[in-house]
């Protein structure tokens, strides 16, 4: 719990996928614990259309100075707003590439005094030391590498910084005299912000927080069922994660993901941060512009009989035709209705999406009126049996304008059997 003088803050751009696969996942899932306290976006460029959402929705809005550049200009904006708003006696900056995996929220209850806090990182990783340059780089790499181990036994994660006001004012001022280095001490690329962390953190102003409070998978990830009820856990303790730490290597991956976990809530209650209305419009199997891909899945024993789309830019099917089936690739919300020309014994339906890209919130097969659904699995195969004229719908759902991808691959033979 916290009350209203303790905020959150995330900074995030006008990027298009950020939007929704970063923002809108920290966002409802925030929701759903008993957090009080204020949230704050610091926008960089954000459009207005996607600030008039937020502050829709409760949520404030700060535009943020773009030419600190997001990684560092983040720090200096949330001591700016401690100090601008005195009421707040402690602040978090999280990534936006963070979900909260559990309903407590209790990070304020252990921030205190005027040290700053974060969680550890299970590895060193290259680029905490990339940015050191210069004639000083030797004694830099000593005190970010060398003395940050002595002191605290592991690296650091810039996914999660908090404190009370005073730290971040005394951080705030840390981080622009680093700034002025830039170009002697320091290059500005990527890793730049978690560098000067660790600079600060080699004068011993800082306290380890729990990993569980921005979980990198790399600890490892337990999933705990008590009670009826499932929850993701530190495999090496059994704490419950409170804040999972979706960074790239494992970004879409549904198992953890928060649109896998999630759906039904993410579908109902992500519509109002969607850029476009979202659902399906008109059934267009009939246009002339859909002839080769009825020309296509013909070629398999298949005719296209319903194709609806929504109605967002970017939105797209296409078909690929192989010795072995058929593939069908979509981008954003669609329906697609295929019937057998003639009867088939041994009909497979595989679903997945691209590696690296999002999938959709919910996608799914549906075969002579029953529906198969694909859960987190990273490839659901299904297998049937159909008399002609069977009608087969493929469905994948997301919210309105998120364009995530999908993949099926319809063959009259399994791909691997035994």
């Amino acid at each position: 719990m916290a009350g209203n003088d303790c905020a959150i803050l995330v900074a995030i751009n006008d990027n298009h996928s950020a939007w929704y696969e970063m923002l809108i996942p920290f966002v409802l899932s925030l929701r759903r614990t008993d957090f009080a306290g204020r949230l704050v976006v610091l926008g960089y460029g954000l459009s207005p259309a996607k600030s008039a959402r937020l502050r829709d929705q409760g949520i404030e809005v700060v535009a943020a100075r773009p030419e600190r550049g997001l990684p560092l200009g983040r720090y200096v904006e949330v001591a700016e707003f401690c100090a601008a708003h005195p009421e707040i006696r402690k602040a978090a900056l999280y990534d936006a590439d963070l979900w909260f995996a559990s309903p407590h929220f209790d990070l304020f209850s252990l921030i205190d005094g005027e040290s700053l806090y974060a969680c550890p990182d299970p590895l060193f990783c290259q680029f905490v030391i990339s940015p050191l340059i210069g004639p000083r780089k030797d004694e830099n790499w000593h005190r970010v590498v060398t003395e940050v181990l002595q002191r605290h036994g592991y690296a650091l994660q810039a996914g999660l910084v908090a404190g009370t006001a005073a730290a971040w004012a005394q951080f705030g001022q840390h981080v622009l005299r680093q700034t002025e280095a830039i170009g002697t001490d320091l290059q500005n690329c990527f890793g730049i912000d978690t560098t000067i962390l660790h600079l600060w953190a080699a004068t011993g102003d800082l306290v380890l927080l729990p990993s569980t409070q921005n979980f990198i998978t790399r600890w490892g990830v337990a999933e705990v069922s008590e009670n009826g009820l499932s929850h993701f856990a530190d495999g090496r303790t059994g704490t419950p994660i409170r804040a999972l730490h979706m960074a790239g290597n494992v970004r879409f991956l549904d198992r953890w993901r928060y649109y896998g976990n999630h759906g039904a809530t993410a579908l109902s209650e992500g519509a109002a941060f969607a850029l476009s209305p979202g659902g399906l419009g008109p059934d267009v199997a009939a246009d002339a512009q859909w002839d080769s891909l009825r020309a296509i899945v013909a070629r398999h024993g298949l005719r296209l009989t319903g194709l609806r789309l929504e109605a967002a830019a970017g939105v797209a099917v296409t078909a690929q035709s192989t010795a072995t089936g058929v593939t069908l690739t979509c981008e954003g919300t669609v329906a697609i209705t295929l019937e057998t020309v003639g009867e088939t014994s041994d009909f497979n339906v595989y679903m997945t999406h691209p590696s690296g890209f999002p999938s959709p919130i919910r996608r799914s097969v549906t075969c002579l009126g029953s529906e198969a659904p694909s859960h987190c699995d990273l490839m659901a195969h299904y297998r049937y049996s159909l008399p002609e004229g069977a009608p087969v719908t493929l469905t994948a759902t997301g919210l309105g304008g998120q364009l995530c991808k999908s993949i099926w691959f319809l063959s009259d033979r399994p791909f691997i059997e035994q």
